[in-house]
């Protein structure tokens, strides 16, 4: 029988409809042809809506779209030696049925998100985005995260999965790596208005995203339209808190397309903390002060345009971004004395272009980003005299607050490319391919700041240049009707570094540059089995190794001294995990193991320099709970809870062997959040909306340094008892409660929100014991047209 005939098509709703069930059934054949056809098969749509069946016999055909919450569609399809391809285009139109009280409505881009075979946790920020909230504090709630902030609004925010933090954790915008936008965009800033969901990936990383993560990563996804948008919110808050947020889309014809993106932080970060002052009597005391030197201001402004579904290009974007940063220090990494003077900016100009095409009846599909950044970040320090913690200044003879006075200025310029390949070998088997090429420069000068021995030249006037290229390769096989998914991956990692290692050097070549690289692989599986239409099981494993950044080889010319010996870490991590979902309950349950070689971690060489140098290695297991359940018609519980025990293992210096066992530092070990929230209709008057929400967080006690197990509380899991251990060394127990509301107002496109933090003023710190602020008053106001 001659099989040439081919039916595409894309199956399309409002918002940009994908991952529907399409199905195609042989209702007669050609008389003409020999053989036994196939009677039926499937597929499903891929994350653009296309979907497509090839190698057909020549009749007639019944195809079927169906998709939760959309009224199924039946087309007849003929296809004839005089008409071989189909090409359709399927409008699915929603259907709202209510069971028990309940309004089912199609499977979201979130909950498809949240059953990938590769396990993440997906916070849905639209749900959400009306609240005055930050997208750390979202974070935060869910399982198996915590997040390190170092203070108020803007100041630098950190990532825990499963205790793997730091550089171990990478970031992504729409599966892009997020350094091409040099800190203007990011946890600690970016508004939760423009994002549709935050995808956080523990253990195996896709290779759509590109990383060479150890613990994770987090893709924040931001809002896409297909007509008229306009977004507006500002939000005042206690410690002269602004935050502002402007967003439009508009669609021309010819399929053109223009938009705007764009943000405004700013807050004095005033709130009140505990430190140590020394008395009349030279005795140190502890005294409650205002913070005085900690305000942060921010704009961020991103304007794009292009073109859509042309014969050359499903997706032509044209994006350019500017964003300034200025940003107070208060205090150093620990608030141990106060600084009234220093400053840091940083800003950046970054051009950039995306380009979406398939070919070869959508079996093929590429995704090109390519940007160039201009980053400036300076650092002035150059004070004549000190601070106290209570604002005033006291002249003196010697410049600078901190260890190292400067007046630097730095110059980075990154190219980046991302190409991502995907081609599908028939209904059940595709290929996906990946790659990642980073090439980055850095130059500047400071007048106070490092020299050549021997020489008055400046470490930074000489170019440093970092390279790094990740590639990955994932077969992904659907088997059992599409029960049972499986994704295998390799990854290839390479990087080399040039520069010119100035620090404590009494004979240095400033001809001679010092190179350092190294290439590594990497491997991986997911598998995902379906029980049944509720509930599924995933497992992952994965060797993969994590690169040296270019600030961790070549310092910062200031405290952080550079280390061009540095090697990879490498990582072996094991996630498994079994999802239940009803109407009203979500349930998921997960594990995981992970031991990791060659850390990299920030270690004192010589006062007051530090490098970053492969140290020790950590093993590390646990268990986290995720619980959501509609209780009553107006009301739904959600709960998490996630224990971990991450060790210091393969201690070779027997000096420190009995650190060999101990808990990682600075990292909580068990953590918990429970919220309710409830949605009511006609409240006041007929057709408004009001949600009352409250969400409660809890910090078990965990240790600035590595304490002696035998000094660990002795309770279950360590959850009940107390430690042996000063309580300078510990952080206690800690509760945040937050409530708030939203309020809908009568076909307006208006909302209000109003949240309390930290409702009982309760006494919070982060890791190294910085204290957060305390009880806080927010109010927002969102404005939304969506045509």
């Amino acid at each position: 029988m001659q099989e040439n005939a081919q039916i595409t098509g894309t199956t399309i709703d409002r918002s940009g409809l994908a991952y529907a069930n399409v199905s195609l059934s042989l209702v007669s054949v050609d008389t003409t042809a020999s053989g036994t056809p196939k009677l039926s098969t499937q597929t499903r749509s891929d994350d653009q809506g296309n979907f497509h069946f090839t190698a057909l016999p020549f009749g007639e055909y019944l195809l079927t779209v169906r998709y939760v919450g959309y009224k199924t569609q039946q087309l007849p399809v003929f296809l004839s030696q005089d008409k071989p391809i189909e090409n359709l285009q399927i409008t699915l139109i929603e259907e709202y049925q209510i069971i028990e009280d309940i309004i089912v409505f199609g499977k979201s881009e979130t909950r498809q998100a949240r059953e990938l075979a590769v396990r993440a946790v997906v916070v849905d920020v639209s749900k959400v985005a009306e609240q005055p909230t930050t997208l750390a504090e979202l974070m935060n709630r869910s399982t198996g995260i915590r997040m390190r902030q170092s203070g108020g609004l803007g100041n630098t925010v950190d990532i825990s999965i499963n205790g793997f933090q730091g550089n171990s954790v990478q970031y992504f915008k729409d599966g892009i790596p997020l350094d091409y936008l040099g800190g203007g965009y990011g946890l600690n800033n970016v508004p939760i208005n423009l994002l549709e969901r935050v995808e956080i990936f523990k253990g195996v990383v896709p290779v759509a995203l590109g990383g060479d993560a150890l613990g994770g990563a987090v893709n924040l996804v931001t809002k896409t339209h297909q007509k008229a948008y306009l977004s507006a919110s500002y939000e005042v808050a206690s410690f002269n808190t602004h935050i502002g947020q402007l967003a439009a889309y508009q669609q021309f014809s010819g399929n053109y397309f223009a938009g705007l993106d764009a943000f405004y932080n700013y807050s004095d970060n005033d709130y009140q903390t505990d430190v140590q002052v020394v008395d009349e009597n030279a005795n140190p005391v502890e005294v409650t002060v205002p913070l005085f030197h900690n305000g942060y201001r921010q704009h961020f402004v991103e304007v794009f345009g292009g073109i859509k579904n042309t014969t050359w290009a499903n997706e032509l974007r044209f994006s350019l971004v500017h964003y300034g940063i200025d940003r107070e220090s208060q205090h150093p990494a620990l608030m141990t004395n106060p600084y009234g003077a220093l400053m840091a900016h940083n800003k950046g100009l970054i051009p950039s272009l995306r380009y979406k095409k398939s070919w070869v009846d959508q079996r093929l599909s590429l995704d090109q980003f390519v940007s160039y950044s201009h980053i400036q970040r300076s650092r002035i320090d150059t004070v004549m005299g000190s601070y106290d913690w209570y604002g005033n200044f006291r002249p003196g003879t010697s410049m600078g607050e901190s260890p190292r006075r400067s007046f630097a200025e730095i110059d980075f310029e990154n190219i980046m490319s991302r190409s991502h390949l995907i081609y599908r070998i028939d209904n059940n088997h595709k290929l996906e391919a990946n790659i990642v090429i980073n090439l980055n420069n850095r130059i500047g000068s400071d007048p106070y700041g490092l020299r050549f021995s021997g020489t008055d030249i400046d470490v930074l006037s000489k170019k440093a240049t970092y390279h790094k290229t990740i590639s990955g390769l994932t077969w992904e096989s659907n088997w059992l009707n599409n029960r049972l998914i499986n994704q295998s991956t390799v990854k290839y990692f390479y990087f080399l570094a040039s520069g010119i290692n100035g620090f404590m050097a009494n004979a240095t070549d400033l001809n001679q540059f010092t190179e350092s690289s190294n290439h590594n692989f990497g491997l991986g599986n997911a598998l995902k089995f379906a029980i049944n239409r509720r509930s599924f099981v995933r497992a992952s494993i994965e060797l993969t190794n994590r690169l040296p950044r270019e600030a961790e080889l070549f310092g910062d010319s200031d405290t952080r001294a550079p280390n061009f010996q540095l090697e990879p870490e490498r990582s072996f991590n094991v996630n498994l995990g079994y999802s239940y979902d009803t109407d009203r309950l979500h349930f998921e349950a997960g594990t995981f193991y992970r031991k990791t070689q060659g850390m990299i971690l920030l270690v004192p060489v010589q006062p007051p320099f530090a490098q970053y140098q492969n140290l020790d290695s950590i093993r590390g297991y646990g268990f986290d709970l995720d619980l959501s359940y509609q209780f009553a018609k107006n009301w739904t519980f959600q709960g998490n809870l996630t224990w971990q025990d991450n060790r210091m293992v393969d201690i070779g210096d027997g000096l420190h062997k009995w650190i060999e066992g101990t808990r990682l530092r600075n990292t909580p070990y068990f953590f918990s959040n429970a919220s309710i929230s409830g949605q009511f209709a006609n409240l006041f008057s007929t057709g408004d909306g009001f949600k009352p929400y409250l969400h409660w967080n809890y910090i078990r006690e965990f240790y600035l340094n590595h304490i002696p197990r035998d000094k660990e509380p002795q309770g279950f899991l360590g959850l009940f008892g107390k430690s042996g251990v000063p309580v300078t060394n510990l952080i206690p127990d800690q509760h945040l409660l937050n409530v708030g509301f939203n309020y809908y107002f009568v076909q307006q496109p208006i909302t209000l929100g109003f949240e309390v933090k930290n409702l009982t003023d309760t006494k919070l710190y982060d890791y190294y014991k910085i204290q957060r602020p305390g009880r806080s008053i927010h109010f927002k106001i969102n404005y939304l047209f969506n045509k």
